[in-house]
């Protein structure tokens, strides 16, 4: 059986064409995935209440320190490193 140069040209084609078709539809399915399952919304984030006001210098930075941590832990896809940490005059 000998297949002519049009015939191979014709199978290739249609095989790309299915290839190609079925790989867009693999993307729609996972496309879709988002908005089937959509992640839970938060009902209210609690923000950390300060009820002491900070009058010493050292009270000020330590606040800042804890208010940045907890900022850094409640963030999501977060690349913040501390370095060093120096008194502020």
């Amino acid at each position: 059986m000998q297949i002519t140069f049009m015939e191979a040209i014709s199978i290739t084609i249609s095989s790309m064409v299915i290839v190609l078709a079925t790989l867009g539809l693999i993307a729609l399915i996972l496309g879709s995935f988002k908005f089937i399952f959509k992640p839970e919304t938060p009902q209210a984030k609690a923000s950390p209440a300060v009820n002491k006001v900070v009058e010493d210098d050292e009270e000020k930075i330590v606040a800042a320190l804890v208010t940045s941590i907890v900022a850094a832990e409640q963030a999501q896809h977060t690349n913040f490193h501390v370095r060093n940490i120096r008194r502020v005059k």
